[in-house]
């Protein structure tokens, strides 16, 4: 028997061509450069420069206690210099919160997860340990990505 009603989509047809949102686990990055809480404001400076990066997770032992950014170590620069002297301050007296999220959480969770916490990165957990980074450049890219590829489609 034939019916003359058109045939329905799955799903809503503005999902239809929506893109996927990714997971984290999809654009983290794996390269992970790490410091001690221990670690010297000034050593950790030399080390984002020398490899080229803006985010050092803070490890004590096998446990992330935070993250290092630019913002935090140009305060932590500036706080050496007191009216006694130059002073030698530690990573842990400079470092904010580490937002850890598992790479299973799309993308836009993240992303509304950094926004709420203030954070430009998260770093992302496989098995229960740190596998990675997901910064807001690489939301940005990943963005520019998929805009590029609808409008190729287009």
């Amino acid at each position: 028997m034939r019916h003359d009603r058109p045939a329905r989509p799955a799903a809503p047809p503005e999902t239809l061509d929506s893109p996927r949102d990714p997971l984290l686990r999809e654009i983290m990055s794996p390269r992970l450069v790490a410091v001690t809480p221990q670690t010297p404001v000034r050593v950790a400076l030399d080390l984002m420069v020398a490899q080229g990066v803006h985010h050092l997770p803070v490890f004590r032992a096998n446990r992330c206690v935070g993250l290092l950014t630019e913002p935090d170590l140009l305060r932590g620069i500036a706080a050496q210099r007191s009216p006694l002297g130059a002073i030698e301050l530690p990573v842990a007296e400079v470092h904010g919160d580490a937002v850890v999220l598992p790479g299973t959480i799309p993308l836009a969770e993240a992303a509304a997860v950094m926004t709420a916490r203030a954070r430009d990165a998260v770093l992302v957990t496989e098995a229960g340990r740190v596998r990675g980074i997901v910064t807001a450049m690489d939301i940005v890219r990943n963005h520019a990505c998929a805009l590029r590829r609808d409008s190729a489609r287009q």
